[in-house]
């Protein structure tokens, strides 16, 4: 629907420009602005060498607080105010993007025999996580910043009742040269790593302490 809607308008632009006088290609180019995309990538590095025995976990599809849920990267430029940026876009929804980079991260970790998304395989342990901050720290006298911060919950997954094991809320404020949508991309990649080196000690301290006789 954006390109489309963007052709309508260079079109308008040209047809209006031969009734009312020549438009210059500068002029065009504010009108029309082409979206520009954005991933948050990380990788954990070599994948474990040894797994757990007898430990599947299902991963539950991230959740995304509503107001960073679309794919305009935000920014905060108020108290209570946040400014989406029309033209600079994630790759994909935030929810799709973190649940996979969550989901290659953990199949690494030698944490769990295996990572399953489908809720008909059984599995020991279930995991949920929720995204409940993504912007772009933008407001007067702050420091430029990436903000992310993530909820895990790791819940027993054979009981009939949920019922939670582990649960830890995560928060990065990672320290970016000028709130633009490519610096608060590379923050929030920075970001995204060190939340997930964390959650997966604090999961490997729990698994330990949970095992030993």
């Amino acid at each position: 629907m954006t390109v489309i809607r963007h052709l309508f308008l260079l079109l308008a632009i040209i047809l209006l420009s031969g009734c009312f006088g020549s438009t210059t290609k500068e002029e065009v180019e504010e009108v029309v602005e082409t979206p520009r995309y954005f991933v948050v990538d990380v990788d954990r590095g070599l994948m474990a060498t040894e797994f757990a025995k007898d430990r599947v976990l299902r991963l539950m599809p991230v959740r995304v607080t509503s107001q960073f849920r679309n794919k305009e990267i935000v920014f905060r430029v108020g108290e209570d105010e946040y400014q989406p940026q029309p033209n600079d876009l994630l790759f994909s929804s935030p929810q799709d993007m973190f649940t996979d980079q969550l989901r290659r991260w953990l199949e690494k970790t030698g944490l769990f025999t295996q990572v399953v998304m489908d809720d008909n395989q059984s599995a020991d342990f279930v995991m949920e996580a929720a995204v409940t901050a993504l912007y772009g720290e933008k407001r007067e006298r702050q420091l430029p910043q990436s903000v992310l911060e993530i909820q895990f919950f790791l819940m027993d997954g054979k009981s009939g009742t949920p019922r939670a094991l582990f649960q830890t809320g995560l928060r990065a404020e990672v320290e970016i040269g000028e709130t633009t949508p490519a610096e608060t991309v590379k923050g929030w990649r920075f970001g995204l790593e060190e939340l997930l080196t964390t959650v997966e000690e604090d999961l490997r301290a729990y698994f330990s302490e949970r095992d030993t006789p």
